[in-house]
């Protein structure tokens, strides 16, 4: 009877033992399964998307331009050219032909250039149809020409001359108060028209005769 109460104490014991180490083992486990993630890494970066620009919904803007005058419009032009002549430009020829173009408000139109002689005077016409209530006219010397060096050295301004007047119609050098060029060297110029109030056809003549 000793003999099994002792054996009976050792596995007893054993199994208390074995139920001990379970159990420790369980709680080994637990700790490294609730161990919190490393503080310090850095999240993915996330995928960007960009924006598409703002559709306003409005087609672009055309900038309107300036078209040289058709038929109709040139013949009245040049009507009107021939009945201001003999007032504002008496006994004198035209000097090439007239610049007549279609223009929005606020642009200018270039005639061909010519040249300005000593010894002669010169009057500058413009005009405008109806749908232009204010002309401006103004006579420039072309920069750009060749054959000037003499007239580059006198340091001159671009703009020689410009229109007083009002309304759709403007001159320059009229009637007995002609334009003359004051230097011994001829000069390339040409004539500039602007329509400062309304669009539409505006054009311009320069006249001439010897002195």
């Amino acid at each position: 009877m000793t003999v099994t109460g002792r054996s009976l104490g050792s596995a007893v014991l054993l199994a208390l033992s074995a139920a001990a180490l379970g159990c420790g083992g369980g709680s080994k486990e637990s700790e490294f399964a609730d161990e919190p993630p490393d503080a310090g890494a850095l999240p993915p970066p996330q995928p960007t998307v960009s924006a598409p620009p703002p559709d306003t919904g409005l087609p672009p803007v055309a900038v309107p331009t300036a078209a040289p005058c058709d038929g109709v419009q040139s013949l009245a032009m040049t009507t009107m050219f021939q009945g201001r002549a003999s007032g504002e430009a008496p006994k004198m020829q035209p000097e090439g032909a007239p610049v007549c173009n279609v223009v929005p408000e606020g642009q200018t139109a270039s005639g061909q250039t010519f040249m300005l002689q000593p010894g002669y005077c010169y009057t500058f016409l413009a005009q405008a149809l109806p749908t232009v209530t204010e002309v401006d006219l103004q006579l420039e010397l072309d920069l750009n020409a060749g054959g000037q060096p003499g007239l580059a050295a006198l340091n001159l301004k671009p703009v020689l001359a410009v229109d007083s007047d009002t309304g759709p119609t403007a001159a320059i050098g009229a009637k007995q108060s002609c334009y003359q060029w004051p230097f011994p060297l001829p000069a390339t110029v040409k004539l500039v028209v602007k329509a400062r109030t309304g669009s539409g056809p505006v054009a311009a003549q320069a006249y001439s005769r010897k002195k």
